[in-house]
């Protein structure tokens, strides 16, 4: 592939994961809705239903059905679960405002994994970026009552819930690199063990038997199985191949800020000015990443 192709290439997959953010943060005001269901059951059909969608709309690609596909979905699947499971449990014992905070770290962990892990350098783009993206979040999630700097265990499960995020961004885009596996399939059945995994839990809990309590929760529920989590997950393993994942790490801050966005318009909610604020710090820290990163392919090799 040409250095230009790569360029178009790359802004383009950029585009299309900030699209995944958006969807992503529609889950937000989504999941507020149906608030009242168990956490499980909404995990169990949400990717179910997304599983059985993509698995329609890719029939045809089956036959490139290998055991790699199967084999990395079911190790990645574990990643996604955790991270949601950890979240989950985290808010349970933390405001929801820390939880948002403390949960989108992954984008400042993930260079340092990716340091650790794989030898990666960490660019000085990354590193500006990254601590813009930082003020974005804190006052995004500011409010006068998060509680000061004490870290209390709902903080730690959230922040537990980054990391296996943080893994999970840095594995698919080594997946989706992987010539034997299709990335439709891999999302299909990375969304299938998912459900899996929920459905098993709701089973133990007993929270399998829930009934949900009027049709505007189905709804709420298909729209977080097709946008938020077919739609947004295909979009990731179909695009992160073309973007590093430092980059990747960054766009996805954008979750939080369009979640908050998306709750004021859909649910109502207010939003502090700093919220306002810290939603154009990440806007900005994104422009910042992306319009250097453009410099930095069209600058001439020095070799």
């Amino acid at each position: 592939m040409s250095g230009k192709g790569r360029k178009i290439n790359e802004r383009a997959a950029a585009a299309g994961l900030m699209l995944a953010a958006l969807f992503w943060g529609l889950s937000y005001p989504l999941t507020k809705y149906v608030e009242d269901c168990p956490t499980f059951y909404i995990i169990s059909l949400r990717f179910g239903i997304a599983a059985l969608f993509l698995a329609i709309a890719f029939h045809r690609r089956f036959k490139l059905l290998n055991r790699d596909v199967i084999k990395y979905a079911f190790l990645l699947s574990f990643a996604v679960f955790l991270m949601f499971a950890f979240g989950i449990w985290g808010i349970k014992y933390t405001t929801s405002v820390r939880s948002s905070f403390f949960t989108t770290l992954s984008f400042l962990m993930i260079p340092v994994l990716n340091r650790v892990l794989f030898k990666v350098r960490i660019s000085r783009t990354i590193v500006i970026s990254a601590l813009i993206c930082l003020v974005g979040v804190f006052l995004l999630c500011y409010a006068p009552g998060m509680g000061g700097l004490i870290i209390n265990s709902g903080d730690i499960l959230c922040t537990l819930a980054a990391v296996a995020g943080s893994f999970h961004i840095i594995l698919v885009e080594r997946v989706s690199k992987n010539p034997r596996i299709d990335s439709s399939l891999f999302t299909v059945f990375l969304m299938g063990f998912i459900s899996l995994w929920g459905t098993l839990i709701s089973i133990v809990t007993g929270d399998i038997h829930y009934s949900l309590s009027d049709n505007s929760q189905l709804i709420a529920i298909i729209l977080m199985g097709l946008f938020c989590s077919a739609a947004a997950f295909c979009l990731q393993s179909h695009l992160e191949a073309f973007v590093p994942p430092d980059r990747v790490g960054v766009i996805f801050a954008l979750e939080p800020a369009s979640g908050c966005v998306l709750s004021v318009i859909l649910l109502g909610e207010t939003m502090r000015l700093t919220g306002w604020l810290g939603a154009a710090v990440i806007m900005a820290s994104i422009l910042y990443m992306e319009f250097s990163a453009g410099r930095e392919a069209a600058a001439p090799d020095p070799r």
